[in-house]
């Protein structure tokens, strides 16, 4: 009896352990439900689209423009009332002023920056792209919304004139929250100052597996999280980089992105969501899907499309 007692206790242990384990995958403390989330693209020396050269003596990257500027979007929403946290799916920045930025910021580092690397949702397990973790840190936080903070480029030379200026969203949630920002973008932004050629900011879906952020977006799609990822700004036109290259009027623009964020949520931030009811029905975003997801071998993916 006693021995039976012992493994009893054992059994008890074991499973406490792998339930601790598995709740304590992500830093920090979960938190209540409702709390939006930033997302910082790429890292810092991975920093993803990149301005053709120096503006005002900077040469601006995506990550290392939000490291500085994404508190300021974080301080907008918080100020409005709601809670917010910013996040990346690397590790903390070794250099300044980029280590200051994200402890100002209270960034959350997910430590797998995973680039060129795609892997598998531990939600949805046939979702799969480079940093789903940041998604799947989203599912875990249960948030309201979450928006990845990012720019585009479309070559290494420099254009002038607009750009396609583009919130891309996820395909059942993130339409309202993908509207409200752009809406912004095209108000206080774009041919405000950002000269854009006239052109405003449009907004898409997307959901086809391979895609670039289609992973992320389907993450939070099938939680019932409304997403969106910012592509607003072109590193490589002139006019826009110029823009950014100021510092007022970087801080203008994040702002802009915060203030369309708690558009959302005053409006629409109560919407009815749709989660996604089986996992093991495949669609259009399951690994697979596209010709590229089948020449790749991920591991943990599940496989539902044949």
């Amino acid at each position: 009896m006693k021995q039976l007692h012992t493994w009893v206790l054992a059994l008890v242990g074991i499973l406490s352990l792998l339930l601790l384990t598995n709740c304590q995958g992500f830093s920090g403390s979960r938190g209540a439900a409702g709390a939006v989330i930033l997302d910082i693209g790429h890292g810092i020396g991975t920093d993803g689209a990149v301005a053709p050269g120096t503006i005002n003596g900077k040469r601006l990257t995506k990550a290392t423009f939000w490291y500085q500027y994404a508190p300021y979007v974080k301080r907008v929403i918080e100020r409005a009332g709601y809670r917010c946290t910013i996040c990346n799916r690397g590790y903390m920045p070794k250099t300044e002023p980029y280590r200051t930025y994200a402890r100002r910021g209270r960034v959350i580092h997910h430590r797998m920056p995973d680039i060129g690397k795609r892997r598998a949702s531990r939600y949805f397990k046939d979702r799969a792209a480079s940093g789903i973790i940041s998604a799947d840190y989203a599912v875990w936080r249960r948030a309201s919304c979450m928006v990845f903070l990012h720019h585009n480029s479309t070559s290494r030379r420099w254009v002038r004139g607009g750009s396609p200026s583009i919130v891309l969203h996820n395909r059942y949630n993130g339409r309202p929250l993908a509207e409200a920002i752009a809406r912004r973008m095209e108000r206080d932004i774009l041919n405000h100052g950002m000269n854009n050629g006239g052109i405003g900011c449009k907004t898409a879906p997307r959901y086809v597996d391979a895609s670039r952020g289609g992973g992320w977006l389907n993450v939070c799609d099938d939680a019932g999280i409304p997403a969106a990822i910012l592509e607003v700004a072109y590193l490589n036109n002139r006019n826009h980089a110029a823009y950014l290259a100021n510092d007022a009027n970087a801080r203008r623009y994040a702002e802009a992105v915060g203030r369309g964020i708690v558009d959302y949520l005053r409006r629409k931030g109560n919407y009815p969501r749709h989660v996604r009811r089986d996992k093991n029905k495949a669609d259009e975003g399951s690994f697979g899907y596209a010709p590229e997801s089948r020449r790749h071998d991920v591991p943990g993916v599940k496989r539902l499309v044949r």
